[in-house]
């Protein structure tokens, strides 16, 4: 399976993705470089959801933009 990343400038994603997500830190946000899969991981660790609902919550984030 391919990884997907989100083909803008996640440089400026990343602050809005840090309001989403508060319990990530900006480090983390950054290290993730905006892989979707890397992203559902750590939501999935720090609240405690499914990989499903994880991955749903990062795809949701990146369709609004």
């Amino acid at each position: 399976m391919g990884y997907k990343y989100y083909e803008g400038n996640w440089s400026d994603q990343r602050a809005m993705a840090k309001l989403q997500w508060d319990r990530l830190s900006y480090a983390e946000l950054e290290q993730t470089r905006g892989n979707f899969e890397e992203l559902a991981d750590l939501i999935q660790e720090r609240y405690g959801v499914d990989q499903e609902e994880a991955m749903a919550q990062v795809e949701d984030f990146f369709s609004r933009y």
